[in-house]
């Protein structure tokens, strides 16, 4: 597998958000000095105009634009247009003995202590995630929602809130990747609709041979160009995709039901035991005894 996605998949199962500040800023005439932060600061305006410095780069950021300032990386708010609504969160993507005692920083790098530079995070979604500082996506929408939501989470938090808090970073994560995919690929942007048809359709026939012609006529698109468009959308080939239902639809068998590997087999659209046993075992290192037994205790 690509290193790189390896890495991004790594780093998408570690993810344990931890939310420092949570607010609902307005201001009429804003500014902030050059400072650093040791942490990440996700800004959207939501209303008025902003002029920025993020290092060397100076950005004009209007309604729907969303800032992700990043760890150790100096910025500035050079002035501000009308009043301007700017609901931000500062967060650490990782929780760690550290999260609970860093605080949110006004000062330039070169007057940050020696411990203070210790605190600065390492810049996980820009350098894994190549997140970039300025984000102009389609679905900021939604971020806006789940960032209020989150908000006025923060405003009323109880001991429930470490839960809500790191389910609400996530699904702003996920937002911010899928509305990077969206922009980066408008191919897949376009088709999407096409590609939930057939994944759909394979998930409903699972148990049967479902074809590229079959699948292509499904999303009204040639065969090759399906091919490749859900290759790129869901990492796998169409046979691959429908191989992983149909292996994990047997598991479900396996462990809540006391049907024979015979049985289960059919069920999910293998015409004997021994093709099934095979696929199991290329598709989860184990055969199907093995993968029973593991549960078991047998």
């Amino acid at each position: 597998m690509n290193p790189s996605i390896e890495a991004r998949r790594g780093l998408l199962r570690q993810l344990s958000p931890h939310v420092r500040v949570a607010l609902d800023h307005r201001e009429p005439r804003m500014r902030l000095k050059p400072r650093i932060i040791f942490d990440y600061e996700l800004l959207y305006l939501e209303k008025g105009e902003l002029t920025l410095r993020i290092e060397q780069d100076v950005y004009k950021i209007v309604p729907g634009d969303i800032v992700l300032f990043k760890p150790g990386k100096e910025h500035e708010i050079l002035g501000s247009a009308g009043e301007c609504r700017m609901p931000h969160i500062h967060f650490d993507l990782m929780y760690d003995g550290q999260s609970e005692a860093v605080p949110v920083n006004f000062k330039p790098l070169r007057e940050c202590s020696p411990d203070e530079v210790r605190l600065i995070r390492p810049d996980l979604l820009g350098d894994v995630l190549h997140m970039p500082d300025i984000l102009r996506i389609g679905n900021h929408g939604e971020i806006l929602h789940q960032l209020l939501k989150l908000i006025h989470a923060y405003d009323r938090r109880d001991e429930a809130f470490i839960v809500l808090q790191k389910s609400l970073v996530l699904s702003i994560v996920h937002q911010l990747i899928k509305g990077l995919e969206a922009k980066h690929n408008a191919r897949l942007t376009l088709h999407e609709k096409a590609l939930e048809r057939t994944v759909t359709h394979i998930v409903d026939h699972y148990n049967r041979e479902v074809n590229l012609d079959e699948l292509s006529r499904v999303a009204c698109l040639s065969v090759y160009h399906f091919s490749r468009l859900f290759k790129e959308r869901f990492g796998l080939s169409p046979h691959q995709f429908q191989i992983r239902r149909r292996i994990e639809k047997a598991k479900e068998y396996m462990l809540y039901s006391s049907r024979s590997l015979t049985s289960i087999a059919e069920e999910v659209g293998y015409g004997s035991v021994y093709a099934f046993s095979k696929a199991f075992k290329q598709a989860e290192g184990v055969s199907p005894r093995q993968f029973i037994r593991s549960f078991s205790g047998g």
